[in-house]
């Protein structure tokens, strides 16, 4: 027996797909910290970490891949883009920050 095989009632499955959608369209606005940081940074923006965020951008396009393409699920694809969209604008500022600071 697998987790995925495990049945989930209906009003639970309804929750959790509710909360998917909260949290991630919510995590939307915690990027607007991080994108003042990198943009105010004088330091090249050493205190992130590009592997990480362009790691996280692969991770995004790949949640729009399997909504569009797997699950068909408009909901789930447009919070998976606007992530995307966030995760690459952090790491595009940020090498471009290194960029210019290696530059001098």
């Amino acid at each position: 027996m697998t987790l995925l095989s495990i049945p989930v009632p209906w009003a639970a499955d309804s929750m959790i797909a509710w909360l998917y959608i909260m949290t991630n369209a919510a995590r939307v606005f915690t990027y607007v910290p991080q994108l003042m940081a990198v943009w105010r940074s004088t330091d090249g923006a050493r205190d992130i970490s590009l592997f990480t965020w362009g790691s996280w951008v692969v991770a995004n396009a790949t949640a729009v891949a399997y909504g569009t393409f797997v699950i068909y699920d408009l909901f789930f694809t447009l919070i998976a883009v606007l992530n995307l969209v966030c995760c690459a604008a952090v790491t595009v500022l940020g090498a471009q920050r290194r960029r210019v600071f290696r530059a001098g």
